[in-house]
């Protein structure tokens, strides 16, 4: 009797933390917190009184208008110490459900706050990106002046077409990144689970690549020859840099172009230009033809 007492006894702490964890998964706020108040007073220590406090702060429903600098600050900040507590309660793949409706309200607050290109984290496309909201990240996106030149906003906009409209959607945009940013390129790439991609990425890289992300400028001409299919796709890239890397790809582009047509005289002449200006691109463009 005495053990099952002392058993008792040793459980309380636990079961309060669970009507304090299932109060706020369910986001019944009052019952919330009234289950952290007796947590609070029976057990003021428990290492889990700061995650739930900080998920009863979440659940408030602030209407004050936020500056450009307030929103990145909760963006960068209390959204990273929230998001850690409801991992802690709740587990991964709970946490990322419970948390977008948090993302979509925040986003609701800064709809009309014009982006900023020293604080892009105070944008509502990033938080739209954290809910879930693709259309609405696209909208957002789009509304954005030279969105197209700017590669945090280029980024977000290739993920968002992937994730509503597939790859292909999303490849121009992808080859833009990867000659403006080629480090950003690669980091998105790597979350977007694309295995199509992920197997080129693969490729090019344990077998053309040799000095780090820098030179995935080049991967768009070398995915041009390795998946000839892919020019329809990407006769939409934007290509108004005109760096080498970029006119590497026009060069590809117009070489299976060529090919095509069977024009063996032109053709010449632009395998003279690419191996001028990637010698290791244009062997290995040789090496498959």
């Amino acid at each position: 009797m005495n053990m099952q007492l002392d058993l008792f006894a040793d459980s309380r702490d636990v079961l309060l933390r669970n009507d304090a964890i299932s109060a706020l998964r369910a986001r019944d706020q009052p019952a919330a917190i009234k289950a952290h108040a007796k947590l609070l007073a029976e057990y003021p220590n428990d290492r889990f009184l700061a995650p739930i406090e900080r998920l009863l702060e979440a659940l408030a429903t602030p209407t004050d208008r936020l500056t450009h600098v307030q929103i990145a600050s909760i963006a960068s900040k209390r959204m990273e110490m929230q998001a850690a507590a409801a991992h802690q309660l709740f587990g991964a793949g709970h946490a990322q459900e419970w948390l977008m409706p948090l993302w979509r309200s925040l986003a609701e607050r800064v709809a009309g706050l014009p982006f900023c290109a020293e604080m892009p984290s105070a944008h509502a496309a990033p938080m739209l990106l954290k809910a879930g909201e693709w259309v609405a990240v696209d909208q957002a996106v789009a509304s954005i002046p030279a969105w197209r030149r700017m590669p945090q906003t280029l980024a977000w906009m290739a993920e968002a077409r992937h994730a509503h409209s597939g790859l292909a959607a999303a490849w121009p945009l992808l080859i833009e990144l990867a000659w403006r940013a080629p480090t950003r390129f690669s980091e998105l790439a790597r979350r977007l689970n694309a295995p199509a991609l992920e197997k080129l990425l693969h490729h090019f890289e344990t077998e053309f690549l040799t000095a780090g992300d820098a030179e995935l400028a080049w991967f768009p001409a070398w995915a041009l020859v390795v998946e000839p299919s892919l020019a329809k796709v990407l006769r939409q890239v934007d290509t108004t840099r005109g760096d080498a890397p970029e006119r590497t790809f026009q060069i590809v582009m117009q070489l299976l172009d060529l090919e095509r047509q069977g024009r063996h005289a032109d053709l010449i002449d632009n395998r003279k230009r690419l191996r001028d200006l990637h010698p290791e691109l244009f062997a290995f463009y040789m090496s498959s033809r």
